[in-house]
């Protein structure tokens, strides 16, 4: 605009009225007024109805632009404001708003730390900022603060150190001291008087605390256990001179500190250690009872003792070594059960079995049964059809190389001893957990067909105790019949052999069960039931007569047939 006006807008007329009132030194106002009221031909230039920048410009009458001076700049920018309302208006309303987010985020986080520091006031009581405001301060009273420390005094004296009695007039000259330093570095010039008296005051307050604090701890008596009067027993007391005792570290070569403190590789070096001496003392057993044949037949004979004594040291050695006599609560786990955590262990025990005693088998047998829960072969439950096949040898192993000679002798035990070892297993195992391995159903059935046969020519008090206990098994398996199967992974098919196990158990299970009891196996087993059904019948003829034959254990225990069930 500025440059259309005054570089297009001026005639040769005007350039020579100019150059006559620039020569004539006429004034500012002349040539102003001139402009303004158009005499000099500007007005001209533009059409009347199209001049509407120098209305809007120049607002002023001639009167008043003679009687002041035009102010250029202020004019323009008064018209600016009216030209570009909007856009300005605009503007401001944008920055605005970036000032009102500005204010609004720095508000947010201002109210977020504060709200941070919140969460710790009133933590600390007035006493215990004075307290520690005292122990800051004792420090800093002395050149030495070893000497007026409390915890560096308190040690000493614990030590029997004697203490120490220019504890005072050592705080009382480091504080004259520090105040005097105060002085003359200008404190009392910026404090005022009364500022310095009162700092004074305050100090030697707490310097006095502090000596009070001291003298009580040297004249209390260190005192390890109150009593109370209705306490039953001694309380202790705890404090800085007696802490509390987190960790109980016991000197010297005490055995029971070690005893408890187990290593695995350790303890596997030890176990097969103990394989094999009692693989040697097996060894020795059979060579012994090779050479009996060729030994004389009188008893008394010399030759006939030695070989006595011979095969009962190399019996004793075996039975040492397989750790079964050791008591049952003496390690955990047994040290039986890491012995037949090893398949070489395992193989062993048919073998060992033909040479020990009546006693023995009894003392194998039980600590076996005891131990259950922490066999390999139970440990962790019952395994998918999925398992590792090296899990499911070790269990075939189990169930065919020590139960049968472990548990041979329930064929002619009484009901009295079958009712202990039950009783002993479902004390010292989850019964609810084992019953889902083989090895605890293939023990049960044993154990509970072997009462079932005897209770009814036993004496009454016996047979009262067996069905308790059976009540007791009974109560401890309800809710989890369903269980004692293994579970089927997705798309896989079980064999017969695979659940033939749980079948023989619940067939034991339902022969000793009152009328109430059956109730319970039937609505807790009918979901396997029909499902083996429904697969015996879309399997080919031989193999569907195994499924059924196993339902038919169960199902004939309770006085039903498979082929009563309707699909």
């Amino acid at each position: 605009m500025a440059d259309s006006f005054f570089g297009g807008g001026i005639g040769a007329a005007d350039n020579d009225l100019l150059a006559r009132e620039r020569g004539t030194g006429a004034s500012l106002d002349t040539r102003l007024e001139s402009l303004a009221l158009g005499n000099d031909g500007l007005g001209d230039q533009l059409d009347e109805d199209q001049d509407t920048f120098n209305d809007e410009t120049f607002e002023a009458d001639a009167g008043e632009i003679a009687g002041g001076e035009f102010d250029f700049f202020n004019n323009t920018a008064r018209n600016q404001t009216r030209l570009a309302p909007a856009e300005q208006q605009q503007g401001h309303e944008m920055v605005g708003r970036a000032d009102d987010a500005t204010v609004a985020r720095r508000r947010a986080a201002r109210l977020q730390r504060e709200a941070a520091l919140a969460r710790y006031d009133g933590m600390m009581s007035r006493r215990d900022k004075e307290h520690i405001v005292r122990i800051q301060v004792s420090q800093l009273l002395t050149d030495d603060p070893a000497a007026d420390d409390f915890y560096s005094h308190m040690f000493r004296l614990s030590r029997g150190a004697a203490p120490s009695p220019q504890l005072a007039e050592t705080a009382s000259a480091t504080l004259a001291a520090s105040m005097a330093g105060r002085g003359r570095s200008g404190t009392q010039g910026a404090q005022g008087p009364q500022g310095s008296q009162g700092t004074q005051s305050s100090m030697a307050r707490m310097q006095q605390q502090v000596q009070r604090i001291v003298n009580e701890a040297r004249r209390r008596p260190k005192l390890a256990h109150v009593a109370a009067e209705g306490a039953l027993g001694r309380i202790s007391v705890n404090s800085a001179r007696n802490p509390k005792q987190v960790i109980q570290v016991q000197r010297g070569g005490d055995s029971a500190s070690t005893a408890d403190a187990r290593n695995p590789a350790a303890e596997r070096r030890q176990t097969l250690r103990q394989i094999e001496a009692v693989y040697a003392a097996v060894l020795r057993l059979e060579q012994l009872l090779r050479e009996q044949t060729r030994l004389p037949a009188a008893p008394e004979h010399a030759a006939v003792q030695q070989w006595a004594a011979a095969y009962a040291e190399a019996r004793e050695r075996a039975w040492a070594e397989l750790g079964a006599a050791q008591p049952i609560m003496a390690a955990y786990p047994h040290p039986l059960a890491r012995f037949l955590a090893v398949a070489k262990g395992k193989r062993v025990v048919p073998r060992l079995a033909h040479h020990l005693t009546a006693d023995q088998t009894l003392a194998l047998a039980t600590t076996i049964i005891a131990n259950f829960e922490a066999l390999d072969v139970c440990r962790f439950g019952s395994f998918s059809l999925s398992a590792a096949a090296r899990q499911r040898d070790e269990t075939a192993l189990f169930l065919h190389a020590v139960l049968p000679p472990a548990l041979a002798f329930l064929a002619d035990a009484p009901l009295q001893l079958v009712n202990g070892l039950l009783a002993l297993f479902m004390e010292r195992n989850n019964v609810a957990w084992v019953a889902r391995t083989r090895p605890a159903q293939l023990f049960l059935a044993v154990v509970l067909r072997r009462s079932a046969a005897l209770a009814p020519r036993a004496f009454a008090e016996e047979a009262f105790q067996a069905a308790e206990l059976y009540s007791h098994l009974f109560g401890a398996l309800r809710g989890h019949v369903a269980s004692v199967f293994a579970p089927e992974p997705m798309g896989a098919q079980p064999g017969a052999a695979d659940d033939a196990h749980a079948w023989q158990f619940l067939s034991a299970l339902a022969a000793s069960a009152s009328v109430e009891q059956q109730h319970v196996l039937v609505a807790e087993a009918r979901a396997k039931v029909l499902e083996t059904v429904q697969l015996a019948s879309r399997l080919p003829p031989e193999t569907a007569a195994a499924h059924t034959a196993n339902v038919n254990l169960f199902l004939n225990a309770l006085g039903l047939d498979a082929s009563q069930v309707t699909l």
